[in-house]
């Protein structure tokens, strides 16, 4: 026993000291030992992928591929028992987002021979560097890789520890995007680039991209850059650098690099701008003015030349910039409704009042807020609202990283938090997938 506990121990350093917090992550008590292990999948080049949403059209049009350097990694749960490694296994379970359960299984099977192989030793650094580097091929994925509906998917011959942790097929192709589009800008964070105006040297994380033209300079030059030209009232000249380069630096880029005071006034300045290009007209909010002022519909934002009233299109109060509307659940919902309840004449009047476009957002936030109320729940670690729109029903907060199920909203363990489905005394047990087929029985997935 203390011989096993020796082991194990040795064996987590070594992986720790291997991979970072964000592949490896480790819980170690009196009561278990175990952990999570994240394996991205190394890509070929110019890797590229397609969804397959109506399977009755075996064609694949090329703007249906979509280019990624990174996909959701496969996540290996484990936790060793006492008798490990000189006697039983680690327990695991794989979960996966793209991945079907067939594939999982398969990985499964994989896993238990090289245990067989190696029985009597240590036995997850052999595992995760299979899973690291030999999935791929191990499962004969190609590139161009196509997924689409897996109708094995409740098969209960498959593996019990292979679980594809997706629920509408709608949602993978966002997934697989959003998530290739965080691990490229961690990898940008992680990267060296030298500036072009100082040729220093920086790490990405000190540096600015350009969206259109992707061009990198170093934040200290640009911070002095923007606040130069900010100064001097020039907002619409927050170029690029770059000889000949006529890209301009997002909002969000400005406001993370200069001080409060200027960007108070580079939003200042292009909120006058605005103004200037404005043709849309509604009436001044105020009772006693009522006069016809021209607003920016894309901004929300109106400045009545009567009386000087500056205020918001959608909420009518006191305009706030880019934060939402203080009336969402209240003003909105009020003018949705006096607009849907109306007749036909009535609501030409409120058309050419508020303009359309305004009451089709008012309908929109209202509605959303509606939905929000009634589908998001509480994280049981940090409280914060939670929205499912994909997944099995173990949860895990964005902002915390702390699992929980969606049934019942209680905490999960990390090292295996699908155990909550599978105890007899669980309130939760053979739930995982409860309340998925409002999806469909087409949603579902598999390699081609």
């Amino acid at each position: 026993m203390t011989d096993n506990k020796e082991q194990q121990e040795d064996e987590l350093l070594a992986l720790t000291s291997i991979f970072d917090e964000t592949v490896i992550s480790l819980v170690q008590d009196d009561s278990e030992c175990g952990g999570q292990f994240s394996a991205s999948l190394r890509l070929p080049e110019n890797f590229q992928l397609a969804v397959i949403i109506d399977k009755a059209n075996d064609e694949i049009k090329d703007e249906e591929f979509h280019r990624v350097q990174h996909l959701p990694p496969l996540i290996l749960d484990f936790q060793l028992s006492p008798d490990y490694p000189s006697d039983g296994p680690p327990q695991f379970s794989l979960s996966c987002k793209w991945l079907n359960r067939k594939q999982l299984s398969s990985l499964c099977s994989k896993l238990d021979e090289l245990w067989q192989e190696n029985k009597g030793s240590v036995v997850l650094f052999t595992w995760t560097s299979f899973l690291l580097d030999d999935s791929f091929s191990f499962l004969g994925l190609e590139n161009p890789l196509i997924i689409s509906s897996d109708t094995s998917r409740r098969d209960s011959r498959l593996d019990a520890r292979a679980i594809q942790d997706i629920a509408s097929y709608d949602r993978l192709l966002p997934v697989i995007l959003e998530y290739n589009k965080q691990a490229l800008q961690l990898e940008f964070d992680k990267s060296f680039f030298s500036c072009q105006v100082c040729f220093g040297e920086k790490l990405g994380s000190q540096c600015i991209k350009f969206m259109d033209c992707g061009h990198v300079f170093c934040k200290t030059c640009m911070r002095e850059y923007f606040t130069v030209q900010i100064s001097d009232g020039n907002v619409k000249g927050l170029n690029c650098p770059y000889d000949k380069c006529e890209s301009q630096a997002h909002p969000t880029q400005v406001q993370e690099l200069v001080s409060k005071q200027v960007f108070a006034k580079y939003d200042e300045l292009l909120l006058m701008t605005s103004l200037d290009q404005m043709v849309d007209v509604m009436y001044c909010p105020r009772p006693s003015c009522q006069y016809p002022v021209s607003v920016d519909k894309e901004s929300n934002f109106g400045n009545c030349p009567s009386c000087g009233y500056v205020f918001c299109v959608l909420c009518q109060l006191v305009y706030h910039g880019l934060s939402p509307c203080k009336v969402k659940s209240d003003g909105l919902r009020k003018l949705r409704d006096e607009y849907t309840n109306a007749d036909e004449e009535t609501k030409k009047l409120l058309e050419k009042r508020y303009g359309k476009k305004t009451i089709e957002a008012a309908i929109a936030e209202s509605l959303t807020k509606e939905w929000l109320d009634e589908f998001s729940k509480n994280c049981p670690s940090c409280g914060a609202n939670i929205q499912k729109i994909d997944g099995c029903n173990k949860m895990t907060c964005m902002k915390c990283r702390a699992y929980f199920c969606w049934l019942c909203e209680q905490a999960l363990p990390k090292t295996n938090p699908y155990r909550h489905y599978n105890t007899a005394d669980s309130p939760c047990r053979n739930k995982l997938f409860e309340g998925m087929d409002e999806f469909g029985e087409d949603d579902d997935f598999m390699w081609m």
